[in-house]
């Protein structure tokens, strides 16, 4: 009887001793909760409030417009009239070996065929103006090269002489490389002409004088 009140006892005993603990858990729980959630309610609203910001801080990249280079153009040297009709001056062979083969010796019939490709017809103030894919012109006797750049003006290598002079101080310092009849043979072709007009003028000369009588 007695062991059966002590088991009856303590059933009674067991609900209250548990309802507390119980109660003290879910309060305890709810606790926690309500603070992870206040945690996480914060972290959400902060995150929240910086984002905007970080969407409306952009960065501005300057706008880079490509501009065309001006490349400033050399003065244009206004080339004078040409040269036509009765203007024109010439010096023909004779005139042109007296002159020049004193000075060149054995080379002299070399450079009269170059001469002879280059400007047929020994006229002093030719130019090739317009031909030349560099824009540089060629002029007079020997057609010698010419750019606004040149240490001559155009009109002083219209000059018969002036423009034999410089002939000579090239030929002086390179030879015949400067004109392409050379270089590419188209002196050739008239080099027999050339040679065969100087046996006629040497025997023009060596044949004698005969004085006239009055």
């Amino acid at each position: 009887m007695t062991s059966r009140l002590v088991r009856l006892a303590l059933v009674a005993m067991v609900p209250a001793m548990l309802i507390p603990n119980s109660a003290f858990a879910q309060t305890d729980l709810a606790s926690q909760a309500s603070s992870l959630v206040a945690k996480s309610t914060t972290t959400v609203f902060e995150i929240n409030i910086k984002i905007p910001n970080l969407v409306a801080e952009k960065i501005e990249t300057p706008v880079i417009v490509a501009q065309p280079i001006v490349r400033t153009s050399t003065a244009k040297y206004n080339l004078p009239p040409k040269v036509i009709g009765d203007a024109r001056v010439y010096l023909q062979e004779p005139g042109i070996r007296a002159y020049v083969c004193p000075k060149l010796g054995d080379r002299c019939n070399t450079f009269m065929a170059i001469l002879a490709a280059e400007n047929g017809t020994h006229e002093c103030t030719r130019d090739n103006r317009g031909l030349n894919r560099n824009g540089s012109v060629d002029i007079g006797l020997a057609q010698i090269n010419w750019t606004p750049s040149s240490p001559y003006t155009f009109e002083q290598l219209q000059d018969c002489k002036f423009n034999l002079d410089i002939a000579l101080q090239k030929v002086a310092a390179r030879g015949f490389q400067p004109w392409f009849a050379y270089t590419k043979g188209a002196y050739l072709k008239h080099l027999p002409a050339i040679l065969a007009s100087a046996k006629v003028l040497e025997a023009a000369v060596a044949e004698p004088v005969e004085p006239q009588l009055n």
